[in-house]
């Protein structure tokens, strides 16, 4: 959990404090309980931890509430594997999936419009958005597996 942790931090930090200020004690009160509250599962890339990605799912619907790389895990497909799994995982369970990204958020924009995904509502800090199609993108040159017991995705 503190390894996550400091993977959020550096992520999250440069918009929240941008949007709504930083507040340290409640960031971390925050982190904790979507920590046990929504399923957690850490990404591994050759056998290092590269990120990590988290889903509350509901009766109807799924939604990624968190996926964070690291910098060095970035641009190299492993995102677009990962959110194409998830992904498939929702819709084989019947449920759709949904996510919302920081409108300032540049860069996340960039990858999920490029993964398929568009605007479906919005609000002062958020966009939120559903896929937009039912086909999913191929990354077949990355080899993915899940593996549930221990609750990480092994990509290499």
């Amino acid at each position: 959990m503190p390894v996550l942790r400091e993977l959020y931090v550096q992520a999250m930090k440069p918009y929240i404090e941008t949007i709504w200020g930083w507040d340290r004690d409640w960031q971390a009160q925050d982190f904790a309980k979507a920590y046990t509250t929504s399923a957690t599962y850490a990404i591994e890339l050759d056998a290092i931890l590269s990120g990590y990605f988290q889903v509350d799912s509901g009766e109807d619907s799924d939604c990624l509430r968190m996926l964070i790389l690291k910098p060095d895990a970035r641009s190299l497909g492993v995102g677009a594997k990962v959110l194409a799994e998830i992904l498939s995982i929702s819709r084989d369970s019947g449920r759709e999936l949904m996510l919302r990204v920081f409108r300032i958020n540049t860069g996340a924009r960039r990858f999920y419009a490029r993964e398929g995904w568009v605007v479906s509502g919005k609000d002062e800090a958020f966009l939120r958005l559903a896929h937009s199609s039912q086909a999913l993108s191929s990354h077949s040159k990355i080899p993915f597996t899940r593996n549930a017991n221990s609750h990480a995705f092994v990509v290499s």
